[in-house]
């Protein structure tokens, strides 16, 4: 599975605004610049490469868009002057946005009306706005063209505390395991009696939880048991969705019950299924490392306790190899010409409808989780009441986590979150001290953390 499902709705949920008032700058009308907006997120997010954080992202987008905006004569000035005034664009960055429609001569904003554009966005990014037809019809068409289709995000809560905000892995450079190697312990010593200090690094957890495992391979024979772990059992929700234009796809929603059906804390690898086909693997998902999720077990709402997942057509065993083929042909396309992606999205919608709907037959859906306790599930129920978003990021990168407003952290941040230059870089012992916490011995859940393994979904395909 790939990274971009949760950058792209992050994106949408935390900075749609912001890429209209963009829009705005570039277009006639508020509407019309929603449009644009909309259009940008699904050309960006259609790439190959696409990108794999929320800040990238957005930068893409308002590429994405000045370039549209300058393809029209008339757009190609404004165009040229809102990525000095709001990007800080010099020439030779305005001439790679632009290419052969950079204006010359470029035009040169004075300090004056540098300022009242940036009012201006300022502005009209704090009209909230929202894609038209939610965030899942936004990203469905993105969905259909991007290989590793991840199809939403829905935040995770705990029982008695207020919403974590969507989860997933940016897929960012990791920090370094705090205290030495990936195996080193957490906790950084006890400042007294009564309480143990750990910092934030549940990737040692996990891979011990991992330790022994593995994940079938493509044709292999799987029917495992179901497996709990402390109580939790994986439970899973699946919705068959039909596309006309880029084929059907099933969506994949992490959830959990306990054995009490209470409400419970879950800290979990999120993102792990096993699909067959009459008995044989014919879809695994990457069993590369995925960070960790907050869930609550017994959610009463399929699929809000956790990221989803797109599964397609083309993502099955058999459709790996046609599908490389198809995607090398397509290697070294211009991404930001219009033309080059229409027909890219043509020539896909042919390809995809030459392979055909799932194969009939009966498919089983497992769903396959490291379960984490201990010191870090500890630390995650701390993070959760203290109300911190993002739990999942503040392993990568806490710039869009509300952790970026913390005073330790804020002198060592840039730019301007409306603008979407922002970027916190706080030292390495900055950042240990800001994701570490004391905790009461006694709040530490000693069970072994392992891999548990949910019930099958069964489905026909006639």
């Amino acid at each position: 599975m790939g990274a971009w499902h949760s950058a792209y709705a992050n994106l949408l949920r935390s900075r749609f605004s912001a890429l209209v008032a963009y829009a705005e700058l570039l277009v006639d009308s508020r509407e019309a610049a929603r449009d644009l907006a909309q259009e940008s997120t699904v050309a960006v997010f259609s790439r190959r490469k696409a990108p794999r954080d929320t800040r990238s992202a957005e930068i893409a987008c308002r590429e994405w868009m000045a370039a549209r905006a300058a393809a029209d004569p008339s757009g190609a000035r404004p165009a040229a002057a809102v990525l000095i005034a709001i990007d800080g664009k010099d020439a030779d960055g305005v001439r790679a946005v632009l290419g052969k429609a950079t204006p010359d001569p470029l035009p040169d904003p004075s300090p004056e009306d540098i300022a009242a554009l940036r009012a201006r966005f300022t502005g009209s990014a704090a009209t909230y706005a929202v894609p038209s037809g939610g965030v899942n019809t936004v990203m469905a068409p993105a969905r259909g063209r991007h290989r590793s289709a991840l199809a939403g995000a829905a935040a995770g809560t705990t029982a008695a505390v207020a919403a974590v905000a969507v989860a997933g892995w940016f897929g960012l450079d990791h920090l370094p395991s705090f205290g030495g190697g990936a195996a080193a312990p957490t906790a950084s010593g006890s400042p007294s009696p009564t309480t143990l200090a750990v910092t934030w690094n549940p990737q040692p957890a996990v891979n011990e939880a991992m330790e022994g495992f593995a994940l079938p391979k493509c044709g292999d024979a799987y029917e495992p048991s179901t497996h709990a772990v402390g109580g939790i059992t994986p439970k899973p929700t699946a919705e068959l969705q039909e596309d006309d234009q880029y084929g059907d796809y099933v969506m994949l929603s992490d959830g959990f019950v306990s054995e009490d059906q209470k409400p419970a804390f879950v800290l979990a690898g999120g993102g792990y299924y096993v699909i067959t086909l009459d008995g044989k693997v014919v879809w695994v998902s990457d069993s590369s490392y995925h960070g960790v999720d907050v869930y609550t077990a017994n959610n009463p709402v399929p699929g809000a306790s956790g990221p989803s997942s797109g599964l397609q057509r083309s993502n099955l065993c058999d459709a790996v190899e046609p599908y490389k083929k198809f995607e090398k042909k397509w290697e070294g396309i211009d991404w930001n010409d219009p033309d080059d992606q229409l027909a890219y999205q043509e020539a896909l919608k042919k390809f995809l409808k030459k392979l055909g709907d799932f194969p009939k037959g009966t498919y089983k859906i497992y769903q396959v989780n490291p379960i984490v306790f201990g010191e870090q599930e500890a630390l995650a129920e701390v993070f959760a009441a203290e109300g911190i978003n993002q739990i999942n990021n503040l392993e990568y990168d806490i710039t869009y986590t509300n952790l970026a407003q913390d005073p330790r952290v804020s002198p060592y941040c840039s730019g301007d979150y409306n603008v979407g230059d922002f970027q916190c870089n706080p030292p390495l012992d900055v950042l240990h001290d800001v994701l570490t916490r004391d905790i009461d011995p006694a709040d530490i859940n000693d069970v072994k953390g392992a891999v548990a393994i949910s019930e099958p979904l069964e489905y026909t395909m006639e």
